[in-house]
């Protein structure tokens, strides 16, 4: 989607420089490193439940305080545009044909500072086979129809370009204008689908029945959570930081460091949790708590793919040498680590330090894994031995959003739209990610009861 320069509303969700400016004190004690994405660093530490339970009892009052400004904040929600329920019907679509599918994914603080004129991707659709290879699809969907409306072949030409700069195997462009044969043709060559309002209509008329409309992370409802979520998030930091990685950073980080900071995300948002209170707060950290389980279970699955094909024998140091690393690969940082203890060696023996002073000295910037990488490990091969992984994600995806957000059980005929298998089956690997998490940090007893019901 292209900037809307006159809409107050495209401007407010603009990176500004509050959303960025923390001071060095607080990157190192908040979940993010860049002030919009989720810190590695943090993701580890919040894996430590005594680190963890102390630094909640040492911030209980910022955190209470935070958690007042919040509730005292109220904010219109925003009314879907034609634009935005265009969006959320081709994420439907792709969704109930089998993609994991989000819309309105932001680019502008993926690149941020960097000036970007695509304010997001209208469609984001991952597609998982059964052997849990993964491929991306990205979709822009406009509802011009005037003389200044951008044309069919122009946008598929910008969705062509948009393709590679995020990295994805296939595009789609609709529009209300009918594609003519020979854009489809062209589009097509670019390696991008072009149809039109009306195809979606043809889909829906045929293949999507009222009970499916308004369900899990698509439709109105869902819509509606997201700017619940975005109000009660804005002006706080740290809820703000995890709002904004949900809608970007998040999707464009591989499974492991995703993974890893997704686990930290949940550590920081039980700090706001109150268990008493039902409030658009509560419902904001509902949503949150549901998307990142939906996001980490799919990259649980991708990881697993990745484990079948990979070398038993060197599978365990391999997992905890990339839950180890963060921007900075974990081979790099060994040898920035050797080259570190070489020199503090010499200033140590410069300055005659007693031999068990060097002793200890030795391998403090050495990476080293989270805590939780051997359960991290055991989980995945546990995850591997269950049947009908690549419908896990989406059956999930609908599964805990109905529970946790919409606060009501999915319906029998959403569950067999998404997977002809027996629910149970999903039901006990969600299970297994239930124990993992509670071994990393702590959930509240209603994310957990979403999980393990």
């Amino acid at each position: 989607m292209q900037r809307d320069t006159t809409s107050p509303e495209a401007e407010s969700d603009q990176p500004s420089p509050g959303d960025a400016s923390v001071t060095k004190a607080q990157e190192a004690s908040s979940e993010t490193g860049s002030g919009e994405s989720i810190s590695a660093s943090v993701a580890e530490a919040t894996m430590n439940r005594a680190g963890s339970a102390r630094r909640q009892v040492g911030q209980a009052g910022s955190v209470a305080s935070a958690k007042t400004r919040v509730v005292a904040r109220t904010g219109a929600m925003k009314v879907p545009t034609p634009g935005d329920e265009l969006e959320i019907r081709l994420a439907r679509m792709y969704f109930w044909n089998g993609a994991y599918s989000r819309h309105g994914v932001n680019l502008q603080r993926h690149f941020h500072p960097e000036p970007l004129l695509v304010t997001d991707l209208d469609l984001l659709a991952l597609h998982l086979t059964p052997d849990l290879a993964l491929s991306k699809v990205i979709g822009e969907a406009k509802t011009g129809t005037g003389k200044s409306a951008p044309k069919p072949l122009d946008r598929a030409i910008w969705v062509a370009g948009l393709k590679q700069l995020v990295r994805a195997s296939g595009g789609v462009l609709v529009t209300v204008t009918k594609p003519s044969a020979r854009v489809r043709e062209t589009a097509q060559a670019l390696g991008v689908r072009a149809f039109s309002v009306e195809d979606i209509e043809r889909w829906e008329r045929a293949h999507l029945p009222p009970v499916l409309a308004d369900v899990g992370a698509h439709g109105s409802g869902a819509f509606a959570a997201a700017q619940n979520a975005r109000i009660m998030a804005k002006g706080e930091p740290l809820l703000e930081r995890v709002y904004w990685f949900l809608r970007s950073e998040v999707w464009f980080l591989d499974s492991w460091q995703a993974a890893k900071r997704l686990i930290g995300a949940l550590g920081e948002l039980r700090g706001y949790w109150t268990p008493s209170i039902d409030d658009r707060l509560a419902a904001a950290l509902r949503w949150m708590y549901a998307e990142v389980i939906s996001v980490l279970t799919l990259h649980l699955v991708v990881l697993v793919g990745i484990y079948r094909s990979w070398d038993a024998r060197d599978w365990s140091a391999f997992v905890k040498d990339r839950l180890a690393e963060g921007a900075v690969p974990a081979y790099s940082q060994r040898a920035m680590a050797d080259a570190f203890d070489k020199y503090l060696a010499h200033v140590l023996g410069e300055l005659k330090a007693s031999a068990t002073v060097s002793v200890e000295t030795m391998g403090a910037f050495h990476p080293s894994p989270p805590d939780w990488a051997e359960s991290f490990i055991e989980l995945l091969g546990r995850l591997e031995a269950s049947p009908s992984l690549h419908d896990l994600p989406r059956q999930t995806d609908l599964v805990i959003i109905e529970r946790l957000v919409r606060r009501r059980h999915a319906s029998p005929e959403s569950l067999v739209a998404v997977s002809g298998r027996d629910p149970e089956v999903f039901c006990r690997q969600r299970r297994l990610i239930a124990a993992f998490l509670r071994g990393c940090v702590e959930l509240p007893e209603a994310v957990d009861k979403a999980l393990t019901a």
